[in-house]
């Protein structure tokens, strides 16, 4: 845990799940996530509450303001609670910062605790692609073959902030386009082998994938 100034853990815990200003930065869009250490204080159960009243939201009055907010909201508390959380090949932990997490595990828990109903077990051990044909519409799901991240990265800029699915040849996670920036969120196998969120073109693990497959949620 790093040491922070007075001021910078003031700051901080500003962000904090139990801290009502949640809202707030939630309905402001921020150029850059939440780092787990920003959010040490986060209580999950009130994250995923706060999720699933979003969610709802979201599929019931699809408008640009109430998608912001639902992708803000998982960017600064869903994913960032799960930060540094360890990746095992068998993890199948539910919660963040104790056990370990397979990558499959990783994208159906935030899913199930989005509210998105789904088999978390079932659909975690299945193959990327089977998993994302599994769990989204035919016409939300695109296919990239052979393609350089740059250009990958671009397309998905175009289609405007949205969250994905993103099924690679040997790996899972997720391609999250904030409106600024566009993030690779996973529980990682290769270097710290933890959960962690990777600018898009800067990620090792999906420059080595032939194949991307990405599966809209939002």
């Amino acid at each position: 845990m790093k040491c922070y100034s007075t001021a910078l853990l003031i700051y901080f815990l500003s962000f904090s799940c139990n801290n009502d200003s949640l809202k707030e930065n939630n309905e402001v869009s921020s150029p850059k996530p939440l780092s787990r250490a920003e959010l040490f204080n986060c209580d999950y159960a009130k994250c995923k509450a706060r999720s699933n009243i979003l969610y709802k939201q979201y599929t019931t009055h699809p408008d640009s303001i109430t998608k912001q907010t639902l992708i803000n909201n998982i960017r600064d508390s869903l994913f960032a609670c799960w930060y540094g959380t360890a990746w095992d090949f068998n993890g199948i932990t539910e919660e963040p910062g104790k056990g370990k997490i397979a990558c499959g595990y990783f994208v159906t828990t935030i899913l199930r605790d989005m509210g998105i109903p789904l088999k978390r077990y079932k659909h975690a051990q299945m193959a990327s692609e089977e998993m994302i044909n599994a769990i989204c519409l035919k016409n939300n799901i695109s296919r990239y073959v052979n393609e350089d991240i740059p250009s990958f990265v671009e397309k998905i800029k175009a289609k405007g902030a949205g969250l994905y699915i993103a099924g690679l040849d040997f790996h899972t996670g997720f391609i999250l386009n904030d409106g600024y920036e566009v993030y690779f969120v996973h529980s990682n196998y290769a270097g710290k082998k933890v959960v962690m969120s990777e600018i898009a073109v800067e990620s090792g693990v999906l420059a080595t994938s032939k194949k991307i497959v990405t599966g809209k949620i939002i």
